[in-house]
């Protein structure tokens, strides 16, 4: 499901309780968040939702200045240590989980640093994600760089949206890399010898940047020339396949910030995800 989608089964209370929001940066997460949030707890008729003027809309706000509003069914959760997001504060918020909405029609949590859960804090939220709510509706926005980052078992529950790269990626970047990428793979296709695959991962290293690891823009550039091939290389890898190598290239920083060089990265997910079996 995309955002558009997610809007409207927002507005015709229909949602799918937990949802992950990733992709994109942390702005573009907390955004959409927030509009769901709103959309959610609208007083209005459901086809002017959100309305933006009526008292929950006003005070539906992401925390962290003084003058913020607040909302008592519209919490958030951010991490509360310095590289995880505690079970004892996971346990704290699902405390108002467990009563009826203060003010709302409904609760909705967010979870502003989903992937930072620790594997108590998940398996605490994810009880709370299989016993819905029986008096009223709740629902939570799990938001990650990627769905990847999240325990298996919190991804089978929810719903995945997906917000795009983290940044913009120029046309003028992309084309010759898709070009040179898609006639790898024809030579690949072709003969089938591995030593393509070697090169199709040189060909995305083209994208430079890579030797600055906390860089996200290279493995954007990569991936959207791994889609783009798309349009003009048919057959084996399959369409799915490819799909799924840009995917990966988008969660790669994680990997490059564990200090593994960045054309190895590329030749494994390559491997990976094109060779034949």
């Amino acid at each position: 499901m995309n955002l558009p989608a997610a809007r409207e089964s927002a507005r015709q209370g229909t949602l799918y309780p937990s949802v992950i929001l990733h992709g994109g940066d942390a702005a573009a997460r907390q955004s959409a968040a927030l509009e769901l949030g709103r959309i959610l707890l609208c007083g209005a008729a459901p086809e002017e939702r959100p309305c933006g003027v009526c008292r929950h809309c006003r005070r539906i706000a992401w925390p962290g200045e003084d003058s913020a509003p607040f909302h008592p069914d519209f919490l958030v959760l951010e991490r509360d240590l310095k590289t995880s997001t505690s079970v004892e504060a996971v346990r704290e918020l699902l405390k108002t989980a467990q009563v009826s909405p203060f003010e709302a029609r409904g609760q909705v949590f967010v979870i502003a640093s989903a992937e930072s859960l620790s594997p108590e804090a998940a398996n605490a939220l994810l009880k709370s994600l299989e016993e819905p709510h029986l008096t009223a509706a709740r629902n939570f926005f799990l938001l990650a760089p990627s769905r990847l980052d999240l325990l298996p078992t919190l991804r089978s529950r929810s719903l995945a949206i997906f917000l795009g790269a983290a940044e913009a990626v120029e046309e003028a970047a992309v084309a010759p890399l898709a070009h040179d990428f898609a006639t790898v793979l024809a030579a690949y296709t072709a003969s089938g010898a591995a030593i393509h695959l070697l090169t199709a991962a040189e060909v995305l290293g083209r994208a430079g940047g890579f030797e600055d690891p906390r860089a996200g823009r290279p493995w954007a550039v990569a991936a959207a020339a791994v889609v783009r091939s798309l349009d003009t290389a048919a057959g084996a890898p399959s369409r799915r396949a490819r799909l799924a190598l840009a995917e990966a290239l988008l969660q790669a920083p994680s990997l490059r910030l564990r200090g593994i060089p960045a054309e190895r990265i590329l030749e494994g997910l390559v491997a990976r995800h094109l060779a034949a079996p």
